[in-house]
């Protein structure tokens, strides 16, 4: 129904910042995202580099790409949980 209702044009920061309906996106859609898109590769190339450089052994780059993951999924859930107040 939001794209058979007319409203006036709004500019671009507006229809990224302050979403009317589920098809605008928002700042959060854009954060999470960037997210997804980065934080794969980021942990991978985290978790190689820590062996390159000597700070862990070959065995520990599992372990320590796992750790991320799952440090990261319970940081955002902790902030989602904290803006959203539920």
């Amino acid at each position: 129904m939001g794209q058979d209702t007319p409203s006036h044009e709004r500019s671009a920061k507006e229809r990224g910042l302050h979403a009317r309906g589920n098809t605008d996106p928002t700042l959060a859609s854009y954060l999470s995202s960037l997210l997804y898109l980065l934080a794969v590769p980021g942990f991978i190339l985290l978790a190689y580099g820590g062996y390159w450089t000597g700070i862990w052994d070959y065995g520990s780059i599992v372990p320590v790409f796992a750790g991320l993951l799952i440090t990261t999924v319970v940081t955002v859930f902790a902030i989602m949980h904290v803006f959203t107040g539920r």
